[in-house]
């Protein structure tokens, strides 16, 4: 008993760094569960708990819910493509089978890692999306990451000095590749940086013998981009913006900034003027940055913040999400990709 309430601890630590407050009460909201509380210290002591001192759900439950959260949100996406014939050959069963016992983690198939802190980046879960047949071959790595937090600002006689502590992470990475050929690469966000090509490189490398780089190419989002900018007017109960910059051909750019994240760019006609100017009067300009919002709605259980400034086939996901909100703006920015 003392073994599994350690278990139960664990997984409640890890999900206070996996996602948000709202994630964890909606998942008790739809257990039938009692779901409010204004801190985690509330959430653990006046709702887990009790609900698994009760039965109402146990361990299994809450690591599902953490491999699910962990998953989504707080990280960059980037995508690819294959030709679907070859993404079907990498996901057979057989091959993958094969290609974990030669690294010896077949393991992984009946006892997925995911509560580790591994001391080198690992893969800690092979699993399959199945439907009529297997649809998307999922595999996930734990890194543990330190970075630098400051405290506070102290003065020792004549000498000011700058506390830090260093922080531990665990950060998720995720591949999923479907058998239609499309590809996510999911990277961690970074605490201080905001260039991932060098984290993108080492992590196929680490799924190198599943997921080979050179069967694919990037994805680029730029149809995406133009697009929602386009039609902001017609879909804006969809999305609202932030700021959003242009690219003319000569390389210069303008760039939009609204007064303040409630505000919404959408609504201000003179400077979406001035940015469909430079777009109709330059064939080659395009939509280079954006920081918008999807919207709440039946879809969504939040708003969701997106980031298009980094990689072109890139968007990054700031903060905490449902794996349902995160399905969701996938499946938007690939509809407006098109």
């Amino acid at each position: 008993m003392l073994a599994e309430r350690q278990k139960t601890l664990h997984i409640i630590e890890l999900l206070e760094q996996a996602t948000s407050l709202d994630v964890v009460r909606e998942f008790l909201k739809s257990k039938g569960l009692r779901h409010s509380a204004g801190s985690w210290d509330d959430l653990r002591e006046k709702r887990l708990l009790p609900a698994i001192d009760g039965g109402e759900i146990v361990n299994a439950d809450l690591i599902a819910l953490l491999t699910s959260a962990e998953e989504c949100g707080k990280q960059h996406v980037f995508l690819y493509f294959c030709d679907p014939a070859r993404a079907v050959a990498m996901i057979d069963r057989g091959r993958v089978n094969a290609a974990l016992k030669h690294a010896k983690l077949a393991h992984l198939l009946t006892e997925p890692d995911i509560l580790v802190k591994p001391e080198s980046p690992t893969i800690v879960d092979v699993r399959w999306e199945t439907a009529n047949v297997d649809t998307a071959l999922i595999i996930k790595e734990v890194e543990v990451r330190t970075h630098r937090r400051f405290l506070r600002d102290e003065i020792i006689g004549d000498n000011f000095h700058r506390v830090y502590t260093n922080q531990v992470q665990r950060a998720v990475n995720l591949a999923r590749l479907h058998r239609n050929g499309a590809l996510e690469v999911r990277i961690a966000a970074h605490a201080n940086s905001s260039k991932y090509e060098g984290d993108v490189l080492r992590f196929f490398r680490q799924i190198q013998n599943f997921i080979s780089l050179f069967d694919f190419s990037e994805v680029s989002l730029t149809k995406a981009k133009d697009t929602l900018w386009a039609k902001r007017a017609s879909i804006g109960a969809l999305i609202s913006y932030t700021d959003a910059s242009v690219t003319d051909k000569a390389g210069n750019v303008l760039r939009a900034v609204a007064g303040s994240d409630k505000s919404d760019l959408s609504n201000d006609k003179a400077i979406g003027e001035s940015i469909d100017h430079l777009m109709n009067q330059d064939k080659h300009a395009y939509c280079s940055d954006a920081n918008l919002w999807f919207n709440k709605s039946a879809q969504l259980t939040s708003n969701i913040h997106v980031l298009f400034n980094g990689e072109a086939n890139e968007f990054a996901l700031p903060a905490n999400c449902s794996q349902g909100d995160y399905e969701y703006v996938l499946n938007q920015i690939k509809f407006f990709n098109k």
